[in-house]
């Protein structure tokens, strides 16, 4: 049975039918092949050829599968050399659209590439059979397959150091120095790199070279050159060795070559190091967190053939520090906070820490230095109570306040001469973890002691609320004196180190409240009984006075006065009236020569009249009394001044504005 071919428009291909025979066109008909990662020059780099390679069509064929078809692709592998081998076939079903391109999913197996070789390579597409004898090609790719080490297994011969000595002029007066690398190996190509490894031994040593170069040329010898500060990582060798690699573009990487060497005359090394100093350490053969709040150091005291450049390099408990410049000796080194803890000495108590440090010469960032002598140290960063997340600070913002109460007033963080010659309750929310034996230490301003403690018990748990230990004696509170923002804290303290609280503000007032006389209504003494009625002058609705005289007391400027009103219905006391109570603030003023003033008329005027004087009719009452603060503390209070107000006459009428009473509108 014959089929026609057509396009994806349903075109007639020309009449050709699966009976056409191979070879219809001499042109290749398709889009060249792809091959994902293999070089522009067909180079397959060694580690694409240990997994299948991914080839991608990038350009659909015009007579594609359609629904129900498949169109099938042999790749035309050919080894030059060797027999062609197809690869395939590979079942590409329809329909196949130009969005399915670039067509991304065939690969050549891996095992393709095993060996070195020359290849042509090429794809052909058969239409709806695998056999189909009429198909499209591509041109041919030719990629090279290359497994075989630079110097093909024999051993490289050693490079020629070209200043043999090395010297302090050399490296002084060039940027590089010249190595011959022998170029009569096996195998040689074009983009040859030397891989240079210089060394303090002869032995090759697995790090990265100090030093690559590629080649162009295929015959002769090969020069590198070494930059000098390469060379000066070597300073502390009296012998200098070179060993190399050779690695072709494909990444094959030949094995060491044998070792050249050359002598190294440059300054003298280090020597006689004298052994580490911890200041920190000295004065009591601890290091702990006041240490680290100060500072923690390493000293080097001296050592011989100092040079410009000398690095020092601190090893602090196996933990190397960056290096830093010797300018001059003693050299000290700070040994930082997460240096001091990185190996948990703030968790355990870390005995015979070792601390040295190595002296490098400038530049030098291979080679391991001169090794000064061990000293063993002891440390221990360990608390009681949560860690702090400014440690080493003394000051843990995570620890609770303090509260104060006193025996009678029993406000929190509030004293006054309630309180007086009784002693002083403190209680603090427990820190973490509490340990049997630890211990929170209260502070009072003036005390250089601590005032009261508390001694950590067996059950304790953190954050319950616990009283210190002991009271605090009255004493103690009164060498503090009086202050308004009193600052009292504690610290946790495990016998090694303490954490301070954040401050506590108590309210402190010693002064017994002095009794001030009390006030009058100077208005009053116009009547025969001591009355504000109708007759007074001036007149109750418009203004009422109260005089203020503290005498014998005498009162400073700015301290505030708070003055009481409050009106009865009844004449003196009884049955007061809500509405007419209130208070009025000022401030104690100086008079025109400077001084404090005496006394102080205060007045109630028109504005006040109708809240706290109209609600007061025949036979009533008002009352005024005064209190001191000083700097916020009350420092007393007078004694209460009764007047009897009376604003109805004798006809029942009563004066004022309109002649409104007191219930009236």
């Amino acid at each position: 049975m014959e089929k026609t071919l057509v396009d994806n428009n349903d075109n007639n291909a020309g009449g050709l039918t699966r009976t056409v025979p191979v070879g219809i066109s001499a042109t290749p008909t398709l889009a060249p092949i792809k091959l994902v990662g293999v070089l522009p020059d067909g180079l397959v780099p060694l580690a694409l050829s240990f997994q299948p390679i991914q080839m991608i069509i990038e350009t659909p064929w015009m007579f594609r599968a359609q629904e129900k078809e498949i169109d099938y692709v042999f790749i035309d592998f050919n080894q030059r050399g060797s027999q062609p081998v197809a690869i395939g076939p590979i079942a590409l079903p329809g329909p196949l659209t130009e969005a399915d391109f670039p067509y991304d999913k065939i690969f050549i197996p891996q095992e393709y590439f095993q060996n070195n070789a020359v290849v042509d390579i090429s794809y052909r597409v058969h239409p709806l059979e695998s056999d189909n004898p009429s198909f499209e090609y591509s041109p041919v790719s030719t990629i090279i397959i290359d497994r075989a080490a630079p110097g093909g297994g024999q051993e490289l011969a050693a490079a020629t150091f070209v200043n043999n000595p090395i010297t302090e002029f050399d490296l002084s007066n060039n940027r590089t120095l010249d190595i011959i690398i022998p170029g009569d190996y096996l195998d040689r190509k074009t983009g040859d790199t030397v891989l240079g490894n210089l060394n303090g031994t002869e032995s090759p040593v697995a790090r990265p070279p100090n030093h690559r170069q590629s080649f162009v040329a295929v015959s002769g010898s090969m020069i590198i050159q070494m930059p000098v500060a390469e060379i000066r990582k070597f300073s502390a060798f009296s012998v200098l060795y070179f060993i190399y690699r050779l690695q072709d573009r494909a990444g094959n990487l030949s094995s060491y070559s044998l070792a050249a060497s050359t002598q190294l005359r440059l300054n003298a090394l280090p020597a006689n190091l004298s052994p580490p100093e911890v200041p920190a350490y000295e004065s009591d053969l601890l290091i702990n967190r006041e240490d680290a709040r100060r500072m923690v150091s390493v000293r080097v005291r001296q050592y011989d053939n100092l040079l410009p450049g000398d690095q020092c390099v601190v090893e602090w408990d196996g933990i190397r520090l960056p290096a830093t410049t010797v300018s001059r000796l003693p050299h000290s080194v700070v040994v930082d906070w997460s240096v001091l803890i990185a190996k948990g000495a703030n968790l355990r108590r870390i005995i015979d820490l070792p601390v040295r440090y190595f002296i490098l010469r400038a530049g030098d960032t291979v080679g391991p230095g001169v090794r000064s002598p061990l000293k063993l140290v002891t440390v221990d960063m360990t608390i009681a109570g949560q860690e702090n997340p400014q440690a080493p600070a003394l000051l843990n913002r995570q620890l609770a306040l303090v509260n104060i109460y006193g025996e009678v007033s029993k406000i929190p963080n509030h004293l006054d001469s309630r309180d007086a010659n009784k002693p002083v309750r403190a209680s603090f929310a427990l820190f973490d973890n509490p340990l049997v034996g630890e211990r929170a230490l209260l502070y009072w301003p003036g005390q250089a002691a601590p005032v009261a403690t508390y001694l950590v018990k067996a059950g304790d748990v953190g954050g319950s609320v616990v009283d210190f230990d002991n009271l605090i004696p009255w004493s103690v509170v009164q060498a503090g004196g009086s202050n308004t923002t009193t600052l009292v804290n504690y610290q946790t303290d495990n016998g090694v180190n303490q954490q301070l609280s954040p401050d506590q503000i108590v309210f402190v007032s010693l002064a017994p409240p002095i009794n001030y006389p009390r006030p009058s209504f100077p208005q009053s003494l116009q009547h025969p009984n001591r009355f504000l009625n109708c007759d007074t002058k001036p007149p109750v609705w418009q203004v009422i006075e109260v005089l203020i005289d503290p005498n014998p007391q005498v009162l400073q400027p700015n301290d505030e006065i708070v003055l009481s009103w409050q009106g009865f219905k009844n004449y003196p006391d009884r049955n007061p009236i809500p509405s007419t109570a209130e208070t009025f603030k000022f401030k104690w003023g100086t008079g025109p020569d400077g001084k404090p003033n005496t006394v102080y008329r205060f007045r109630m005027t028109e504005a006040e009249y109708q809240a706290l004087i109209r609600p007061l009719s025949d036979f009533a009452g008002g009352s005024a009394r005064y209190s001191v603060f000083r700097n916020n503390i009350l420092i007393g209070t007078s004694a209460i001044a009764y007047a009897q107000i009376d604003r109805k006459f004798s006809t029942g009428n009563y004066c004022g504005p309109n002649g409104v009473g007191p219930g009236e509108k």
